[in-house]
């Protein structure tokens, strides 16, 4: 009886697993680097990147191919503009295929029987609408011609509001590396520990460059990091008010040291 008292439990949990996160995922790797999870959840998934070889391998293949799509993105020749004739006849393949088109045929293929009082009606509409045409004619006489129009192309398919993302290139975020850092509103060893616990890194990570930054007409700070992988630099703009609680991260990317 005393031996058994003694004996653990099998579901007794283990110290050493208590408060585990489980092992990261190529799916929540991926969005760590899109920059699509939280500052909570990227902080935490980060310090299991550097704890975890087999993540850093995942990351270190995930900024390879990100280099690589950046590198065919900024070649003009990999992608040439198409054809105005192929534009336009997709534009015409999408007007077609719009809902009304279905809709329109599915009212004609079934004719209700038609009554009297709406031959009435229909007469009267006919009236009508002949009359329109005949002021619409007249109008569109009295137009002047239209402007000729340059053709449509894919050039003026944009969105209206510019994505977020840090407005430097690789070269010029290298290049702060032999400057001293402007820390701004984080000059305060304090504020700026506060600000890399958000981000996910020790207080004692060296903060290798420093500038302020404005995207999409929203101030900033750039910060320059130790990357997961040994061959890259971290950059993170974050927001002036930038700590622990809220980093306010504006945009982040990976680069290659130069």
């Amino acid at each position: 009886m005393g031996d058994a008292e003694n004996e653990p439990a099998d579901d007794d949990p283990d110290p050493r697993n208590a408060g585990a996160d489980p092992p990261p995922t190529i799916e929540s790797l991926a969005d760590l680097q899109a920059g699509l999870l939280d500052d909570e959840a990227a902080a935490r998934l980060r310090r299991q990147v550097r704890q975890d070889p087999h993540a850093r391998q995942v990351m270190e293949a995930l900024n390879q191919v990100r280099r690589d799509v950046a590198a065919v993105g900024a070649d003009p020749e990999s992608a040439p503009e198409p054809p105005a004739t192929a534009t336009e006849r997709i534009f015409e393949a999408l007007r077609a295929a719009a809902p009304g088109a279905s809709a329109r045929v599915a009212t004609h293929s079934a004719r209700p029987r038609i009554r009297p009082a709406r031959v009435a009606a229909g007469v009267a509409g006919a009236g009508a609408v002949l009359a329109a045409v005949g002021v619409g004619t007249v109008a569109l006489l009295n137009e002047p011609e239209p402007a000729p129009s340059a053709p449509t192309t894919a050039m003026h398919i944009t969105v209206s509001t510019p994505p977020m993302a840090i407005p430097l290139s690789a070269s010029e975020i290298g290049a702060l590396l032999s400057r001293a850092p402007e820390y701004g509103p984080l000059g305060d060893p304090g504020r700026r520990a506060s600000c890399l616990g958000g981000l996910g890194y020790p207080a004692s990570t060296p903060v290798l460059a420093a500038r302020p930054i404005e995207i999409n007409a929203r101030p900033g700070v750039l910060l320059v990091l130790p990357a997961d992988s040994p061959g890259d630099l971290a950059v993170f703009a974050v927001a002036l008010n930038c700590s622990a609680a809220d980093t306010g991260l504006l945009a982040s990317t990976q680069v290659p040291r130069p």
